[in-house]
């Protein structure tokens, strides 16, 4: 994908009659959109019955692309077999935990491991590459849609077979699997190699923890294995088009993921906040800003990265979800929320909406008339002006903070109820007080790849709950902290190894051995219990969730004690030098309260307030030398710029007091480094 900023949109020839195709085409030229997406659901027009093509509709629909000077995405099809072959071959058909089938009727039925399905994937997949592979108007391939969506779980007899030889390969003996498993817990030695499955139901629902976390990994790999093979089929015949796939979904590491594509594409909804959340308890500052913790986290995986779909309308399914429809400015405050958090291509969903079927609720920009004038499409006329006055390279985000994250600890935390406690308030915590704080924040996952160079870029990085601490990762982080960095980590930090399991060593591993402390007690905060406290430089700290008490050894320094509960008065918050930089031990989870406490201690906070004053609801982003301020609020907000600057979207210098509509967004580019 070239440099400069792409606007696109998906679109679906085979829901429309064939007179709309080019004026449709020729409309989304006038908006400045230079690409689209096809082609992702149709399997059963490109194979009507088993082993006949017929490519003959996209024929034409490209030869349009290529009169008009459309470029186009293709999409493999993976994602919706149809039903000539999930009724022929149901072996291919995912299933849930206690065998039922999932049947045909909505998408995303099917399962990895089928080695029917491999092969008719292989063969759709090829037949495509050989037909389209070459074709000018074709710049990239989408493959499959959105891995993992629907449900991120497989419990077909071919993922249990799948997962019996993931096992063997792993773990080689039945002795040493039953070991790392625990398997003398409860009788659930194994004998026989036969016996290792999947999840299967059980009395009240749960399983081996272990066999869990080991379940997750290999959903994983088997997307993986299945993204890859798609990949190598089309590299070969594709020319200089990208790989890429779409959205950001579980039981899945995209790290790895990545290795097999030319960049990530994310699917960007920020109105899911009030699809997916009826209660009205929202803190109206984080509905759809919260949002950006979602793009933050793509692009921790990959930057930049391009928005395969972008919200068009209002959002929901006709048996599930709904949202309103986006206000006035909202599109064109979600795309420069995208931009600002790394995207270089936008691509909205979808052009028109759909008449018929589950998604009649899934608005596009035009509305089911088709009429032009809509207000939708209006605020497209004006992101198309306005992407054409960013730079050609907007350049890198930038951050001085980073939140540490990782696969193992993210699966922990989504089967172990202690883990997910602490996690949850800690993961909003810290991205809303750094968002109040106008602080810019990345997050960086720990892999066997990262290096204590790649951490120099930040100040401070905080790992909140690190459950699994494998000892290599402290490594990087002592190497780090010799030359100058930070490093803060949570209560809950280091008791499990990379099994899952609680190993007899003190709690806290190689952490609590950097800090100078031992774990000595450890609670949650109990609904009878007084809430979780400390004093800190003379001034209380809310100390949530779940409390460490710490015993601090000589030469730690103790921030912060307990002023509540019985270990009133213990250590609650620790720091320690290491080389040039420090180490901090935070004994509980990170409230935003919390966190804001703690980033303003060690100086953290409005970093660029000598060129810009912000209130609370409105966002700063930058990317490069330019300042994205986006307003969340529904009502005008009122900024100061410090120094004068470029108003890169009004085309003009500013200084003083300015006001920013609700829903609108302002681009300052800092003096610096050019205006």
């Amino acid at each position: 994908m070239r440099k400069n900023m792409r606007l696109g949109v998906c679109y679906y020839p085979e829901h429309w009659e064939e007179s709309l195709w080019e004026e449709d085409l020729l409309r989304m030229r006038d908006y400045g959109i230079d690409t689209i997406r096809i082609g992702e659901f149709a399997w059963s027009l490109f194979e009507p019955t088993e082993g006949v093509f017929d490519f003959s509709m996209f024929d034409r629909f490209l030869a349009l692309t290529e009169k008009t000077g459309m470029q186009v995405i293709m999409g493999t099809p993976t994602a919706t077999p149809p039903i000539w072959l999930t009724e022929r071959y149901p072996e291919v058909l995912n299933a849930t935990a206690d065998g039922t089938l999932y049947r045909h009727g909505l998408r995303r039925h099917y399962n990895y491991n089928s080695k029917k399905y491999q092969e008719l994937s292989t063969r759709i997949v090829t037949r495509m590459g050989e037909h389209f592979g070459h074709h000018p108007m074709v710049i990239g391939w989408q493959i499959d849609n959105e891995i993992n969506c629907e449900t991120p779980e497989f419990h077909s007899e071919a993922d249990h077979a799948a997962f019996r030889e993931y096992m063997k390969d792993k773990y080689e003996t039945l002795e040493n699997l039953n070991e790392k498993m625990g398997g003398n817990v409860w009788s659930q030695r194994y004998t026989e190699w036969d016996q290792v499955t999947l999840r299967r139901p059980t009395v009240n629902g749960h399983y081996n923890p272990h066999l869990l976390l080991e379940e997750k990994r290999f959903f994983s790999e088997s997307a993986i294995w299945f993204c890859r093979m798609q990949c190598d089929i089309l590299r070969p015949l594709i020319g200089d088009a990208f790989l890429t796939t779409n959205g950001i979904f579980d039981n899945l590491d995209y790290t790895r993921l990545m290795q097999g594509l030319d960049f990530l594409c994310y699917d960007s909804y920020p109105n899911f906040a009030l699809a997916m959340d009826r209660s009205g308890q929202e803190d109206p500052l984080f509905l759809d800003r919260k949002w950006s913790k979602n793009l933050s986290v793509v692009r921790a995986l990959c930057a930049p990265f391009g928005i395969m779909e972008q919200q068009g309308g209002a959002n929901g399914w006709t048996g599930r979800m709904e949202a309103p429809m986006p206000r006035p400015g909202q599109l064109r405050l979600w795309t420069f929320q995208s931009i600002a958090h790394g995207a270089d291509f936008i691509s909205f969903f979808r052009w028109r909406t759909a008449p018929y079927g589950t998604e009649i609720y899934w608005h596009g920009l035009l509305d089911y008339d088709n009429y032009p004038g809509n207000r939708r499409m209006q605020e497209l006329a004006e992101i198309s002006r306005d992407m054409h006055k960013l730079p050609v390279e907007p350049g890198q985000y930038l951050a001085r903070i980073a939140v540490l994250r990782n696969y193992d600890n993210e699966w922990d935390a989504a089967l172990d109820k202690w883990h997910e406690r602490v996690e949850k308030v800690s993961e909003r915590g810290l991205f809303e007080a750094a968002q109040l704080l106008h602080e810019p924040m990345d997050y960086l996952y720990m892999n066997e790849s990262v290096t204590p160079e790649q951490l120099k870029k930040y100040d401070l990085v905080i790992w909140p709950h690190a459950t699994i601490l494998e000892d290599r990762y402290v490594d990087v982080l002592r190497s780090y902290m010799e030359t100058g960095g930070q490093v803060m980590f949570g209560a809950r930090t280091g008791y499990k190894d990379a099994f899952g399991r609680c190993p007899m060593r003190p709690m806290g591993f190689g952490a609590a051995e950097l800090a100078g402390i031992r774990i000595e007690d450890y609670t949650f905060i109990g609904p009878y219990d007084e809430p979780g406290m400390a004093e800190m430089d003379g001034t209380s700290i809310e100390m949530p969730v779940f409390n460490d008490v710490l015993l601090a050894s000589e030469g730690t320094q103790v921030e912060a004690r307990y002023s509540s509960n019985y270990y009133k008065g213990k250590p609650a918050i620790v720091s320690r030098t290491c080389g040039q930089g420090r180490i901090w031990y935070v004994g509980s989870a990170f409230s935003r309260k919390t966190a804001m406490c703690l980033l303003k201690k060690l100086g953290f906070g409005e970093p660029y307030q000598a060129y810009l004053t912000l209130p609370e609801e409105c966002e700063l982003a930058v990317r490069g030398n330019l300042c994205f301020v986006l307003n969340y609020g529904r009502n005008a907000a009122g900024i100061t710029v410090h120094e004068e600057m470029q108003d890169v979207l009004l085309c003009k210098q500013v200084v003083g007091q300015q006001q920013i509509a609700p829903f609108d967004v302002r681009v300052y580019a800092l003096p610096e480094t050019g205006k």
